[in-house]
């Protein structure tokens, strides 16, 4: 016979879609460190004047660098990508693919006195053609993004663990010397 558990099923669940959710979020941040996209390191090594951009980065990493400085440390905080498709309402045109790739970084800039949230996003459409983003991020959107997996974690953690009361009801269950 097999025991039963004394855990309470939804905390079970809630555990079980919470490492879900928390692996959907820090995977690709791990696999973005482990294997870095080629063509997002050469702008950041570009923003730190230690190579050259891609063709199609050159005026995007220029006027960073004229804005804030040359790029002194960068360290990575996230990774996403997703594909989407553009529709011309006209039907000229066919649909098109369009790739998009942003790493997020805690960086620190010559001309700026504080750390900032920097991404850089790659589009990259059907064609192989390729545009490049340079912008500032919200450090709150990146706590949220983080903190919301890792809080529904603990507190499943905290409904999985937590064990049934041992209030005796019945005074006849209570050792012989607490007896009245």
């Amino acid at each position: 016979m097999g025991s039963k558990s004394r855990r309470p099923t939804y905390a079970l669940i809630l555990l079980a879609l919470s490492v879900f959710f928390l692996c959907a979020t820090f995977l690709p941040f791990l696999y973005s460190v482990l294997f870095p996209n080629d063509d997002l390191q050469r702008v950041v090594f570009a923003l730190e004047d230690q190579g050259s951009p891609p063709l199609d980065a050159d005026s995007v990493v220029q006027e960073a660098k004229v804005a804030a400085g040359l790029l002194t440390r960068a360290i990575p905080a996230g990774y996403g990508w997703g594909t989407s498709t553009q529709f011309d309402l006209k039907g000229s045109r066919a649909p098109q693919r369009v790739k998009t790739y942003q790493s997020t970084y805690i960086a620190w800039f010559q001309k700026r006195p504080k750390p900032m949230v920097m991404a850089i996003t790659l589009y990259e459409n059907d064609n192989g053609q390729k545009a490049y983003g340079i912008s500032e991020g919200n450090p709150v959107t990146l706590l949220r993004g983080y903190g919301v997996p890792i809080l529904l974690f603990g507190v499943s953690l905290f409904l999985v663990r937590k064990r049934k009361s041992n209030l005796v009801t019945d005074p006849g269950e209570l050792p012989g010397r607490f007896r009245a």
